[in-house]
């Protein structure tokens, strides 16, 4: 020990026996007493501690750096083997071709001597036992620089084998290990980490290929033995809001059309275009909003005698007014939403086309009363068919009507508000004096405008409209009294072919009976939401006539099972549309059993019905409705399909019991089947 030490540690012995601050020394033990003999005190074994924990603390750094070292060597290989592992090809080997070229014969002779010393290296080793030797070879710097491919590759292209041992100058600047090729027995150099499989770089391409050529033709057979989703039509959103399937792929002329209305800006004359084709152009230009008074010359002609305009939202009053000017030949004129139309550009209408037999205006809500009793009194004379939709026609426009349109066969109007239970009587005999009296003026204002005199002659008495085959009147917005409809009946059921009471909620079973006495030739009937008419009335109505082509009984919900098989008994071979919408409360599976021609009657003492009859059914129905009919399945439909070879639309709103396993077939379209979305 250090003397130094021993002194230090002596005092310091000294100093720990006295208390702090004082000269008294305190006991001590005999260890104590020996220890400081020797030297070993507090100060010796702190440095001693001290010491052993500096040298603890230099391994660990050591080891850290030395850890820190060896794995930024291991991510530098792996990054360079991920990065050369697609490299390893032609380029290498035209690279190590060129340079072998041009090398010089320094590097030549370098280059066989570690390659006969690798080579005797190799001998010793394989007769000392093992297969396999180390090769640890520092270039020499003298021989030309190679690129960053080849120094970072792992392993070597078969063109490096060459007779030099399998070394290159490659080989020799990085080292490796020789391995004996698994598939051909050949020797060649492994470096970096051990692969799975010893195989030489021509024996790796050739697995590789194979192996390549396999997975494909496993990929194959998987996708042939793949079951192959069913086909989802393409949905459309159609103007009345009903999603339809779409149809086939159009033809080279609907697309051409379509082309046309998306540059209608553009296009000066249409040129000869048929007459089926002008109207698809006109309902896509109408569908896409850009039919304006500039772009709807394009429908006119000095020889047109028809025009359709589909949507005159964006043509104003003046430009309606042109048609006249436009098309003086004119004799059928269809305005759809024309809601610019007023009083002033409707009376020019009736005197610019002194032609005009058909006319439907849809929307001219502008248009007044008493301007509609104006336009029938100049152009009623000629008028062959009337249509009114939404429009303001209340007793003096319909007075007017009956008065001068006497030649009038169709008469159709919807949802106008001033039309009341008056305005119906008018289509009938006067009975009252109050009748007599609102028709006596305005059959004076006829014989003037006959007899053009000015004063008032002698009065014309009431003349029926006895050319009137179709008459439609849909949802009125007043009340209509269920005498007055049975007067109608009564006066013109006999020449009626179309009848439309839609929505005339006071009739009942009197009505019926009227129209099983006078309607003898109806063939088409629409009793929509007549709710007041029972099941057994309707069944002895359609019991006593035959060939209705069009019956819609929608939301009359006292009809039932015998009802519709009355219809198809004496008007299923001829029945092409046929709606039951919301028909719910009594009809059940037998009743629509009966459209497939299958008549169940009810069972006696609570017995199960049972099949009394077997008919051909509705074999030329075209189009069903039974939406919100509950008693509508799968298992139903089938057996109405399988006999309704024509059917070819099917309205399924709210019938959760019709899914995607409905029958289906080519042509047959399901609208509102909750299975199917847009």
């Amino acid at each position: 020990m250090d003397p130094n030490d021993r002194a230090r540690g002596n005092a310091a012995g000294r100093a720990g026996g006295r208390s702090k601050g004082t000269s008294i020394r305190g006991p001590s033990s005999a260890l104590t007493d020996y220890l400081q003999e020797i030297g070993v005190t507090d100060y010796l074994r702190e440095r001693r501690r001290r010491e052993a924990e500096e040298r603890e603390r230099a391994v660990a750094e050591q080891g850290r750096q030395q850890r820190e070292q060896q794995g930024e060597q291991e991510q530098q290989q792996a990054n360079a083997e991920a990065e050369n592992a697609n490299e390893e090809g032609a380029e290498a080997e035209r690279a190590e071709t060129d340079h072998e070229e041009t090398g010089d014969a320094e590097e030549e002779t370098a280059d066989s001597a570690l390659a006969a010393d690798m080579q005797h290296a190799e001998d010793q080793a394989q007769e000392a036992g093992p297969s396999t030797v180390t090769v640890q070879i520092k270039a020499n710097g003298k021989g030309k620089r190679k690129s960053k491919k080849d120094e970072e590759s792992d392993y070597e292209p078969e063109d490096e084998m060459t007779v030099r041992g399998g070394l290159n100058r490659s080989s020799a600047r990085k080292g490796g290990r020789m391995h004996d090729c698994e598939m051909c027995g050949r020797r060649f150099l492994v470096r970096g980490e051990m692969p799975e499989q010893l195989l030489c770089a021509a024996c790796r391409r050739s697995k590789d290929k194979a192996s390549a050529a396999d997975a494909a033709s496993v990929a194959r057979r998987a996708q042939s033995m793949k079951k192959k989703p069913a086909v989802r039509h393409k949905m459309r959103k159609t103007e009345g809001g009903l999603l339809e399937f779409e149809a086939e792929l159009p033809t080279l002329q609907n697309l051409c059309v379509r082309a046309i209305a998306r540059h209608l800006d553009q296009v000066d004359s249409f040129g000869e275009v048929s007459g089926p084709s002008l109207d698809r152009l006109n309902r896509i230009i109408s569908k896409l909003r850009v039919l304006d008074a500039q772009t709807m010359r394009l429908f006119m002609g000095t020889d047109r005698t028809s025009v359709t305009l589909y949507d005159c939202t964006r043509i104003d009053a003046a430009g309606l007014r042109r048609i006249s000017d436009e098309c003086p030949m004119l004799e059928r004129l269809d305005l759809q939403f024309c809601g610019r139309l007023d009083g002033a550009s409707l009376l020019a209408l009736a005197q610019g086309l002194p032609k005009l037999q058909h006319l439907r205006l849809d929307g001219a809500f502008l248009v007044r009363d008493t301007e509609w009793a104006a336009f029938f009194r100049e152009a009623g004379g000629r008028l062959r068919s009337f249509s009114a939709a939404f429009a303001g026609f209340g007793p003096q426009a319909m007075r007017a009507l009956v008065t001068h349109s006497v030649n009038i066969e169709a008469l159709r109007l919807a949802e106008c508000s001033g039309f009341d239970d008056d305005c119906l009587a008018m289509l009938t005999v006067p009975i009252t004096e109050y009748e007599e009296a609102e028709q006596e003026a305005e059959r004076q204002l006829r014989a003037m405008a006959g007899k053009g005199k000015q004063a008032a002659g002698t009065a014309l008495t009431w003349q029926p409209l006895a050319q009137l085959r179709v008459l439609e009147l849909q949802r009125p917005h007043q009340p209509m009294a269920c005498t007055t409809a049975r007067r109608v009946v009564r006066a013109l059921g006999a020449q009626l072919r179309v009848l439309d009471m839609s929505g005339f909620r006071d009739l009942d079973d009197d009505f019926m009976n009227d129209m099983g006495d006078h309607a003898t030739g109806l063939q088409e009937l629409a009793l929509a939401s007549c709710d007041s008419i029972t099941g057994d009335a309707m069944a002895a109505f359609f019991a006593r006539h035959n060939g209705f082509i069009r019956v819609d009984l929608g939301r009359c919900y006292m009809l039932t099972d015998n009802t519709v098989q009355e219809l198809v008994r004496h008007s299923g071979t001829t029945l092409r549309h046929l709606s039951l919408n919301s028909v719910d409360d009594s009809l059940t599976q037998n009743g629509l059993l009966a459209l497939a021609g299958q008549m169940f009657e009810q069972g006696v003492g609570g017995k199960a019905p049972r099949l009394a009859e077997q008919t051909l059914g509705c074999v030329g129905l075209e189009e069903l409705d039974v939406s919100w009919v509950r008693s509508t399945t799968d298992s139903v439909l089938e057996t109405i399909v399988s006999q309704c070879k024509r059917l070819d639309r099917i309205s399924v709103y709210g019938c959760g019991s019709v899914s995607a396993y409905a029958p289906a077939r080519p042509g047959l379209k399901y609208v509102g089947r909750e299975c199917d979305t847009l």
